[in-house]
């Protein structure tokens, strides 16, 4: 081998590498085009960051369907509940601090709290598992009220726990709003300039900001729903989400972000860890959501990601940790999951292994549950639902016309050709069965929940391919 051959046979390598790049590169673009046709998403924009390196960033449709303006990496959307990743990280860093307790009674940083609250800890805000009901299913929390700490506390005080603190994971945005008001109280700071000084700032997240329509936000997104077969702008008489899920971003911001949790420059290793451990409930059972991050396995890939709507758009940051892969996707389309399913489906361009075909079946565990869900499905995709089968809840929920558009679209891909039981898994107060459904042109994987008394009380569409 002469000298003069390494450098033409290290050319051969790099040319090779970076045509296998552009292959997967082209079925990104190819797949979310798709996706923006099909689900009418106006507009996208996406950041996949391989072994720390961005390797591929692009905008995809409008931000602005009124004006004509593509969407690109620099679009600002808003980022709905990603924003709790950011919340729990400010706390974090007030920890590090020396200034807060995580295993600290709320009333010792927020005064007035009212005494059902009185066990509630940091650890169970952040966790989801403080019973506090969530305001955004209640109405008198509007933006345009502004809230103050005291005003936030009052309102919701007189709503009893949903459970007994620390027994019960139950999503609540009222946690994360309370912990913003914590961030406050500790750093003598408000929420804006405490996030700004100690992350936004030291990162260079320079388009990371609040989303309050009164403030001028360059290259921001405008929001949009699919309703009644069109497109129609979102719902502006919005709830106050705060640290809950108030922040605006753009992909390359949120690429940054996915850079400090690479290093211990922002948040220690050790602080990190405690970050992305599963909670423990008092009773000493655990639960797959750390604080603002839900650990998965998908395929026997480890996951850590979190997705985020408000009306108008949807984001999603999903990290796959034994792949060192990173997927940032964020939409202006207020249909629940769309950051979610396109941060997926990206995903699974870059590890085939994570594919809906890669899973195989498992032995049934009951051949009268398969035929309940088989039946149930088959029914609920031709609007038919059937109360000896379905909980009311559920009955409700599938009525919608929301609901129902999605049944035709999934009816568009051809009836079932098979349904596959894949696994199960018990949970609080019902059991878990997903099932592989395939029709000719497209793959789902179903999430059905069976409560203690038989009955159907989910049906979800998880995944689709």
């Amino acid at each position: 081998m002469t000298s003069k051959t390494i450098p033409f046979r290290l050319l051969f390598v790099l040319v090779i590498l970076f045509s296998v790049s552009l292959v997967k590169a082209d079925k990104v673009d190819d797949f979310v085009k798709s996706q923006l046709a099909e689900k009418h998403i106006p507009g996208v924009a996406i950041a996949v960051i391989k072994n720390g390196k961005i390797i591929k960033t692009k905008g995809y449709g409008l931000a602005s369907v009124e004006f004509d303006i593509a969407a690109t990496p620099e679009s600002v959307f808003e980022i709905g509940s990603v924003s709790k990743q950011l919340t729990a990280a400010g706390i974090l860093l007030l920890m590090q601090d020396g200034k807060l307790n995580l295993d600290e009674k709320i009333s010792k940083y927020l005064p007035n709290t009212p005494t059902a609250w009185e066990k509630v800890t940091v650890r169970n805000l952040l966790t989801h598992t403080s019973g506090i009901k969530s305001y955004s299913s209640l109405d008198g929390f509007n933006l345009s009220k502004r809230m103050k700490r005291d005003d936030f506390i009052k309102a919701l005080s007189p709503y009893p726990l949903d459970f007994e603190t620390g027994t019960n994971y139950i999503y609540s945005n009222s946690g994360f709003n309370l912990l913003a008001f914590i961030i406050e109280s500790v750093s003598g700071k408000s929420y804006w300039d405490f996030m700004r000084e100690r992350i936004f700032n030291p990162l260079g997240m320079t388009k990371t900001a609040d989303r309050d329509p009164n403030f001028i936000i360059k290259n921001r997104a405008t929001g949009y729903e699919w309703r009644d077969n069109h497109l129609v702008g979102r719902d502006w008489e919005l709830t106050d989400l705060f640290g809950a899920g108030s922040i605006v971003s753009t992909v390359l911001d949120l690429a940054k972000w996915d850079a400090a949790l690479r290093t211990d420059t922002l948040l220690k290793k050790e602080t990190k860890a405690e970050m992305w451990k599963p909670l423990t409930f008092n009773n000493g059972k655990t639960y797959p959501y750390g604080f603002a991050w839900r650990i998965s396995d998908i395929r026997g890939h480890k996951l850590i990601a979190h997705s985020g709507q408000t009306a108008g758009f949807g984001a999603s940051i999903s990290r796959y940790v034994d792949d060192d892969l990173t997927v940032i996707a964020l939409t202006n389309l207020g249909e629940s999951g769309m950051g979610t399913l396109i941060a997926q489906g990206v995903a699974k361009i870059y590890i085939p292994a994570i594919s809906l075909k890669e899973m195989k079946a498992q032995p049934e565990p009951n051949s009268q549950i398969t035929q309940k869900i088989s039946t149930a499905l088959r029914e609920r995709l031709e609007n038919k639902f059937n109360a000896e089968l379905l909980t009311a809840n559920l009955i409700r929920t599938l009525s919608t016309e929301r609901a129902k558009t999605n049944n035709q679209r999934i009816n568009s891909f051809g009836n079932i050709k098979s349904l596959t039981f894949v696994g199960s898994e018990s949970a609080e107060k019902s059991t878990i069965y997903r099932y592989k459904m395939e029709t000719p042109k497209r793959i789902f994987l179903w999430r059905f929940a069976i409560d203690t008394d038989g009955k159907i009380s989910e049906m979800t569409l998880e995944e689709e391919e």
